[in-house]
Formats: structure tokens, C-alpha cells, sequence
């Protein structure tokens, strides 16, 4: 039986071909290079990431380079923020956005200082988490502390949950919010409308829900990160 060719993939299960696009070497070098800048992250980091050396990042993205082989593309497209086929035809290239495997991690005092942050600048030293939701510049994390959001069903969010917030959407009635108190400090609710009134709803009926009031609302929860053991 002859193999498959080099633009062909055979299903490990099926052992059916497939065939994937032909990808051109200069896009996909612009786009390792243009994503990883993006990242803030550098060759070394970027190579870590990947599980590869520096020399491998280093000549993916020499303009005589080769690109990465099969066996790494899956590594690189998911660091990336996009499918294999989308990393060997050299797109898409995002505008204002740029998906990226982590966000910085805030404490309840620091949130308040969110447009500081900018995921597509340098990197600090702060600690970051892996998220899927695509991220702006300013997204942040913050993790719960306390009870008041420990619920009955899938809307639970015991302490230690690591909640990413995204601070340039516009928050509606029933999302999940981060809202920032006159001591500057963040606390993590539901919005909700009682009698024409926005309040801040916890999960936990041992606490209660209170107006909003002059508390302003800093981010929209987007995603939830929490382990079982």
C-alpha cells in the first residue's frame, strides 16, 4: 500500500487520508513571529511554551526558515489561538484582539487598577491563567474569596474559583459581574433588576442582595476556571 504524501494526514483510528491545505512558509513565519510579539512573549518563552528550543522557534521564523513540523503544529496553532489549518495558511490575523494562552491573575485590591494591564504589552511577573475566551487588552482574572457566590447547580463558584473578567463589555441585567466598592476594593455578584432597581445578587441565600448603589461595575465575568481535586 503506497503512504500518504506529504500534504496528506492518516487517521490513527481509521487509518483513512485526509488532505490539508498546502501552507506557504512566509505566512506562516509572519504569523509565528507576529503572534508571538503579540503574546509579549520571547523566543525562549515562546519556545518553553511550545515544548521545543529556541533554536526551532528561532528558525521557523528566519525568512529562509522551515516551518514547524506535524508533530508541533497542533503546540503552535493552540498557543496561537487557532486552528492547524488556520496556522498553515497563514491566518487570520486579528485586529484589537489576540487570543493567548493566559491572563494576568489580580487580587481584589489591584483590580481596580485594571487599564494598567495590557496583555499585549511586556509581561510582568504576575501570575497568569490559561483561559479559552478571546482576550482584549485589559482582561483580567480575579480569584473568589468566601462564600457568597457558592450556589446549588452548574452557577456555583466556590472559594478559589479563578473568575476572567473583561472589563470593555457592557454588562446587562443576569450577567455575572465584578463591581468595584467605595474602598476601591472588587466584590463578585450577579446583576439583577428588582423594582427598577440594579442590585448585586449573591448565589448563597445566607448572604443578602443588596443595591447596587454607587458601586461600579468593572467587568463582565466571561469564563469560569475551577479544579474538582
Amino acid at each position: 500500500m503506497a503512504s500518504p504524501s506529504d500534504q496528506e494526514q492518516v487517521c490513527p483510528v481509521c487509518f483513512s487520508a485526509f488532505r490539508t491545505p498546502a501552507f506557504d512558509r512566509k505566512n506562516v513565519r509572519e504569523l509565528i513571529t507576529e503572534g508571538r510579539r503579540k503574546l509579549a512573549m520571547s523566543v525562549g518563552t515562546f519556545a518553553r511554551a511550545a515544548g521545543v528550543t529556541r533554536a526551532a522557534v528561532q528558525q521557523w521564523e528566519r525568512p529562509d526558515g522551515t516551518a514547524p513540523n506535524r508533530s508541533h503544529r497542533p503546540t503552535v496553532a493552540r498557543l496561537l489561538g487557532m486552528s492547524i489549518d488556520e496556522l498553515l495558511s497563514g491566518g487570520p490575523r486579528p485586529s484589537g484582539k489576540w487570543r493567548r494562552r493566559g491572563v494576568r491573575v489580580l487580587s481584589a485590591v489591584e483590580a481596580g487598577g485594571f487599564a494598567s494591564i495590557d496583555n499585549f504589552g511586556p509581561h510582568s511577573e504576575l501570575e497568569t491563567v490559561s483561559v479559552t475566551v478571546d482576550v482584549q487588552r485589559h482582561t483580567f482574572a480575579l480569584r473568589v474569596h468566601g462564600e457568597s457566590m457558592r450556589g446549588k447547580g452548574a452557577n456555583s463558584f466556590p472559594p478559589g474559583t479563578v473568575v476572567v473578567i473583561e472589563p470593555d463589555m457592557k454588562a446587562r441585567h443576569g450577567d455575572f459581574v465584578i463591581v468595584q466598592n467605595r474602598a476601591k476594593q472588587a466584590t463578585f455578584k450577579q446583576l439583577v433588576l428588582i423594582d427598577e432597581v440594579s442590585c448585586l445578587k449573591p448565589l448563597n441565600k445566607r448572604f443578602k442582595t443588596r443595591p447596587l448603589g454607587d458601586g461600579v461595575v468593572i467587568g463582565v465575568v466571561r469564563e469560569a476556571i475551577w479544579h474538582l481535586r
